[in-house]
């Protein structure tokens, strides 16, 4: 059995997925599939999904037979943290890198609650248009591709250099007391890190719609729940709503680019015009101003009143 703090390899992908795919068993027993060497990753996300639960705070809730849109589902830990809580669940799952998105179907199809769910999987992006972009593909953190790649490298360049101890303390106590002896060589280590990481790096077109186009589309006439983690392209899918859909989102959880970060007054303002009456930024460092924080910030917004059509 695991130990409570370990996510262990189980399979590895057959033929020609050996070198991509590998399946992990994490801490509660479930088995996932993942890029073969986002070991680390993996388990990072369950413990923010599956422990912390980051997409379920400061209000934010789910009830049996919501809708909930996925944008940026990577390989569905948020998905299968719900379905088996929940009964009756819709799920739109927006995943455009084919590799990720072939471990969010399998995991997704394997989970022994599939069959009290419906769940429909998109392999486009979604934006402020309906056109065609370039994503940059990261086999050894998945979760970190993005549409905006110089943005990202500035992102982590920033973090290596503001973030210091206490701040990594704050994140993971353990990682940090591992990291105690080598932090006066962070930056050198870290380089290497990101040398290695952006070298296998792949580059993607894909397709992106916009938000509007994808309910008028599928004929969604309510979101419950309008979950967003897409680094750094969060704003471009607000952009991307219209104002006539508005009405039918209840409640959003985003996650906020520290690129993007600027634009959080004006959201939070508008936000509150449409409807949204308790908004949280949650910083992922525990602290007050998340405009101090190098790491990305969470948007919590939910609305005072839902309506359950189109004006």
């Amino acid at each position: 059995m695991a130990r409570k703090d370990v996510i262990s390899v189980t399979r590895e992908g057959t033929s020609g997925q050996r070198k991509r795919l590998k399946e992990f068993r994490c801490p509660d027993g479930l088995r996932v599939w993942n890029s073969a060497d986002s070991h680390r990753e993996t388990r990072f996300i369950y413990k923010e999904v599956f422990e912390q639960h980051c997409y379920e705070k400061h209000g934010i809730t789910v009830r049996d037979g919501h809708l909930i849109l996925d944008i940026g589902a990577n390989v569905g830990l948020f998905p299968l943290s719900l379905m088996k809580r929940f009964q009756g669940l819709r799920f739109y799952c927006f995943e455009p890198v084919p590799t990720t998105r072939e471990c969010l179907v399998r995991n997704l199809a394997e989970c022994p609650a599939r069959a009290y769910h419906e769940i429909e999987i998109r392999d486009h992006a979604v934006g402020a248009s309906n056109s065609e972009a370039i994503i940059e593909y990261f086999p050894l953190a998945p979760a970190n591709s993005t549409l905006y790649s110089a943005e990202k490298r500035q992102e982590v360049e920033t973090i290596a250099d503001k973030m210091d101890l206490a701040d990594v303390w704050r994140l993971d106590k353990k990682t940090a007391l591992v990291l105690l002896p080598l932090f006066p060589f962070r930056r050198r280590l870290f380089d290497k890190m990101l040398s290695r990481l952006f070298s296998s790096s792949e580059r993607i077109r894909v397709r992106v719609q916009t938000l509007s186009e994808v309910l008028r589309r599928e004929r969604i006439e309510r979101v419950d729940y309008l979950k967003i983690d897409v680094e750094g392209a969060e704003m471009d899918i607000i952009e991307g709503i219209e104002d006539q859909h508005w009405p039918v989102i209840s409640q959003i959880a985003m996650e906020v680019a520290p690129a993007n970060k600027r634009q959080l007054p004006l959201l939070t303002s508008r936000l509150r015009s449409l409807g949204f009456t308790r908004i949280t930024l949650e910083s992922a460092l525990g602290i007050r101003n998340v405009l101090e924080d190098p790491l990305p910030c969470t948007l919590y917004a939910i609305r005072s009143l839902r309506r359950s059509s189109f004006d």
